[in-house]
């Protein structure tokens, strides 16, 4: 086993009991760590006709951080999107981020991830029919596709949505007999202020029923905090701490984290605010609707659909240094104006083999 693999685990196994990480993070990090590497195992090709030789490395068919597997992954599903799933009709990406003290529940939780997502596409999809309905058109229906990306550039953990929806609805057409697609008009920016206010007020009130968060009116100014179930993690704390350090982006070799509860300032008061052009922010969820593709751009649609199923991880960011560490050149400076671009990390956490 790499040494790297080894320092990575014992950083992570609980002295007391030996209990270490779930196996689905142990294997993917052996797969990964093993990918490509001829001294794994390979497949000998030869060709009849020109009678080359060649040697393939196994792969590791990771579905985690794996830039080369799932980099072929990201061009299939981006080919079978769009020449078996997207009807040729306008499509419109939607990106939503939720708040900065609400990722690590949900990262945790993948089950209460998707409903959160579920909650986020049927709002886009209601303001759709709503307005196809205020145009004078017959009901109908629209859809979309959404994926979940759970790292920033930074790798810091973010679990976010990006959907590719239907920049339209379909609709009875006038015999009855089939269906018409009626394109929709541009949305404003106020109507995407209206998306994100919904959404947010929609996931909350959900996350409150499920016992997540709890709302408490604060006493005097009319605000509202939002604390997290502090039981979140009790059942895999390892997992938990590992989640925590990558959401504030620690390197998880780093000091111990005891979870503090999640809050939420929220003032009834508040009302959405434009950060850009078609993008808003609520309560900390933001949404972003400014990119479009035509019904006859075949490239424009194929660049979305994979853009939204990429790696977190991209080969040519990655370099391995002198002395075993990883460094991570990343795509701007950090925001706190430090001008290197660029995280490096110890052996603990991604090494070499």
């Amino acid at each position: 086993m790499p040494k790297a693999n080894c320092a990575f685990e014992q950083q992570w196994t609980d002295q007391a009991s030996g209990h270490t990480l779930p196996k689905f993070v142990t294997d993917e990090l052996h797969g990964f760590m093993s990918c490509g590497v001829l001294g794994r195992g390979f497949a000998h090709l030869y060709c009849d006709t020109c009678h080359e030789h060649h040697a393939v490395a196994f792969s590791c068919k990771a579905r985690a951080v794996c830039p080369s597997c799932l980099g072929r992954r990201m061009n299939e599903g981006g080919l079978n999107l769009v020449d078996h799933v997207l009807p040729d009709v306008p499509l419109r990406q939607f990106v939503f981020t939720v708040p900065f003290s609400l990722r690590f529940p949900l990262a945790f939780d993948g089950a209460l991830l998707g409903q959160v997502v579920r909650i986020f596409v049927d709002t886009v999809d209601g303001w759709y029919r709503r307005r196809h309905v205020d145009r004078g058109l017959p009901p109908g229906e629209t859809g979309a596709v959404a994926v979940i990306q759970r790292a920033n550039s930074d790798l810091r953990l973010n679990p976010h949505v990006h959907a590719i929806a239907l920049d339209g609805v379909y609709s009875a057409d006038r015999d009855g007999k089939g269906l018409m697609f009626h394109p929709a008009p541009a949305p404003s920016q106020p109507e995407i202020e209206t998306i994100v206010e919904r959404t947010s007020k929609r996931i909350l009130r959900f996350l409150q029923r499920r016992g997540v968060i709890t709302l408490v009116t604060a006493p005097g100014d009319g605000e509202v905090t939002v604390v997290s179930d502090e039981s979140i993690g009790e059942k895999d704390p390892l997992l938990a701490k590992l989640l925590a350090a990558a959401t504030a982006g620690m390197p998880p070799a780093g000091p111990a984290n005891k979870r503090k509860p999640v809050r939420i300032v929220l003032d009834p008061d508040d009302r959405p605010v434009a950060k850009g052009n078609l993008c808003a922010r609520n309560h900390g969820f933001n949404l972003h609707a400014c990119t479009k593709v035509a019904a006859n751009d075949k490239q424009g649609r194929l660049a979305l659909c994979k853009y939204i199923l990429r790696p977190p991880l991209a080969n040519d960011r990655l370099k391995i240094l002198d002395d075993g560490d990883v460094r991570l050149e990343l795509k701007k400076p950090w925001s706190d104006g430090d001008g290197r671009g660029e995280a490096a990390w110890g052996r603990g956490w991604v090494g070499r083999p």
